[in-house]
């Protein structure tokens, strides 16, 4: 999960969140990339996260929080 929070000059305050959901895997997969990518399997694969191609990935939870912060500030 990514939380995301700007604080405007006038004080007030947005807060987005982006998830991505899945499953800690037995054995530890390929090391680098994410902190958490060798032992997420993402929700529909079979492999952890960091043996995944960015297209296999899709928009991971970082990508959707920033993604809706910056549609937010529009």
């Amino acid at each position: 999960m990514c939380v995301l929070t700007a604080i405007l000059e006038d004080g007030s305050k947005i807060v987005c969140k982006g998830e991505t959901k899945g499953k800690i895997a037995k054995k530890c997969g390929t090391m680098g990339k994410l902190t958490f990518g060798p032992v997420l399997i993402p929700e529909g694969f079979d492999r952890v996260m960091n043996d995944l191609t960015e297209e296999e990935i899709g928009h991971t939870h970082r990508q959707k929080a920033w993604r809706e912060l910056l549609e937010k500030l529009k």
